[in-house]
């Protein structure tokens, strides 16, 4: 009887260490999750602002009637690839990680490490629309400082 009480205690004790476990695993994982979603969402706030340069370059570039023609597409083009990335990476993060989005509190273990791993590679992708949105400004305002 005696074994049968110490086996009991020892897998109570198993099964709710691992309870906090699990628990503890979670909240790292919700705290990972949080942090990259706010990571994604500076990147974005840093480029959002630059979308109405982009159409002002444009316009200026378009207007400028010193600018070769070939130089200008080239920069128009460039100009308006940034636009439509943003806008396309917009819309597929939203739908994905805003849009009836379950509360962090709620996802599952699994759901956690699946949406961590889909933010690392949200981030990258950003991260590289910011260095082309970037090279699309410099390159648009280099053609019309010469």
């Amino acid at each position: 009887m005696r074994i049968i009480k110490n086996t009991l205690v020892v897998i109570t004790c198993c099964a709710l260490l691992g309870i906090f476990n699990s628990c503890q695993n979670t909240t790292e994982l919700q705290n990972q999750y949080n942090s990259l979603f706010e990571e994604v969402i500076a990147v974005h706030d840093e480029i959002m602002p630059k979308m109405t340069q982009l159409s002002k370059l444009q316009l200026q570039i378009k207007t400028d009637t010193l600018i070769q023609v070939d130089t200008k597409d080239e920069a128009l083009k460039k100009l308006q690839a940034s636009d439509d990335r943003m806008m396309t990476w917009m819309h597929t993060f939203t739908d994905e990680y805003v849009k009836d989005r379950k509360p962090v509190s709620k996802m599952s273990q699994t759901e956690l490490e699946n949406g961590i791993e889909g933010l690392h590679t949200e981030l990258e992708e950003v991260e590289s629309l910011r260095e082309f949105t970037y090279s699309s400004i410099d390159l648009a305002e280099e053609i019309l400082n010469n």
